[in-house]
């Protein structure tokens, strides 16, 4: 993966000086280059959290600040050197954007990565400048959790930052996009001395407004701005993604090429269809339906549903950035499919095929402190049909 300098554009580099001219200390020559070992310069090699975790202790048995300690990194040679130190002031809550001016023009994607991870999790409003600048790097970072582009995670993080969203799409014309980032530059410098309270009320009138227009982009963006500025938002989302039982059925379709037996494996698709007369929204998981295949009589299994629900139930932010990546919406009279295989089984016979694909946007966990009064009509978690198949001898 090359290395390029991330301040290519006017813009970016004013962002990043105007970080840089804030006080910030002379940095010194790079930790370890002195007589005595670095301690921390072994786990900050590793950059894996464990590896992290053993530098937060150490700092605190010296008695020293992780965010004031880890600043010098910024010009120790190694780019893993500094993207951990960098991950772990993270860690550290360190919350201050200014604490992390050293690393704002480094060139390492895993460094930019890191800053765009920390600006978000502490919510860093001064690092707003510096994310538009890093809407226009389409480097792509692959990790074992996934691969994204720097892009995407930047317009993310500017999102849960800000609370707002103004239609800046990776894949649109760049006059579009320079559009967007306009927008967002101007919405920023006039509002930036404005409480977070009054960023999530203007956020949430906005998203629930571009959930209600007629382009279906916009309605996604909507949807995803809501989940991603958070709890607070919850009751606007559940709202907007309210559905009658009728608005969504399901069916099961199997097509073998000649009857089944046994040994088989049948292709077979779950078929979700819009029959209302409104779009709707849901969010499937990325790995598809759950499948049961079973005699006739054999009782019903809810094993699939409840650990759907407990999912439901964990990290609320974690449920609603889920939803924010697996959203996709269904026309009026659309059939989205779902693909599956059913089979094999161990004798011929008749069995009932039952299939569930889990709705994550129907089952998002109620607001914190919600009481059953401010509670949405409940809703179906999963889209579910079955069928019978008969495996011949």
């Amino acid at each position: 993966m090359g290395v390029r300098k991330m301040c290519v554009s006017s813009t970016r580099i004013a962002a990043c000086a105007a970080v840089l001219l804030a006080v910030m200390p002379p940095v010194s020559a790079a930790p370890g280059a002195g007589v005595a070992a670095d301690p921390l310069l072994p786990y900050l090699r590793g950059g894996d959290f464990q590896s992290r975790a053993q530098i937060l202790t150490l700092l605190k048995e010296e008695g020293r600040r992780p965010c004031q300690a880890l600043r010098g990194y910024a010009t120790y040679p190694a780019s893993r050197v500094r993207e951990s130190a960098v991950r772990v002031m993270d860690e550290a809550a360190c919350s201050e954007f200014e604490t992390y001016s050293g690393y704002l023009l480094d060139g390492a994607a895993g460094v930019v990565d890191a800053l765009i991870d920390a600006s978000r999790r502490r919510l860093m409003a001064d690092a707003v400048p510096f994310l538009l600048g890093c809407l226009s790097d389409r480097r792509h970072i692959v990790t074992q959790e996934g691969a994204w582009s720097i892009s995407e995670r930047a317009h993310r993080a500017l999102m849960v930052i800000t609370c707002q969203s103004f239609h800046y799409d990776a894949g649109g014309s760049r006059g579009d996009q320079r559009d967007a980032i306009a927008r967002w530059r101007q919405w920023f410098l006039a509002r930036r001395n404005l409480s977070r309270d009054e960023w999530v009320r203007e956020g949430v009138d906005r998203g629930r407004e571009y959930a209600t227009r007629d382009y279906g982009p916009h309605r996604l963006e909507g949807l995803r701005l809501l989940a991603l500025i958070g709890p607070r938002a919850l009751p606007a989302l559940r709202d907007t993604l309210a559905r009658r039982p009728s608005d969504l059925t399901a069916d099961v379709a199997c097509a073998p090429d000649e009857p089944p037996r046994p040994g088989d494996v049948i292709p077979c698709a779950l078929l979700g269809r819009n029959a209302s007369k409104h779009a709707l929204a849901i969010a499937p998981p990325p790995d598809g339906p759950v499948v049961r295949l079973s005699p006739p009589d054999a009782p019903p299994d809810d094993a699939p549903r409840a650990r759907a629900t407990a999912a439901a139930d964990g990290d609320i932010l974690e449920a609603l950035d889920a939803f924010a990546d697996r959203l996709v919406e269904l026309a009026p009279g659309e059939v989205r499919r779902f693909e599956f295989n059913a089979g094999p089984v161990l004798s011929a016979g008749r069995y009932r095929l039952h299939v569930e694909l889990d709705d994550l946007g129907a089952r998002l966990p109620d607001p914190p402190g919600a009481g059953a009064a401010s509670r949405s009509a409940p809703t179906s978690p999963a889209i579910e049909a079955e069928t019978i198949l008969r495996f011949e001898q």
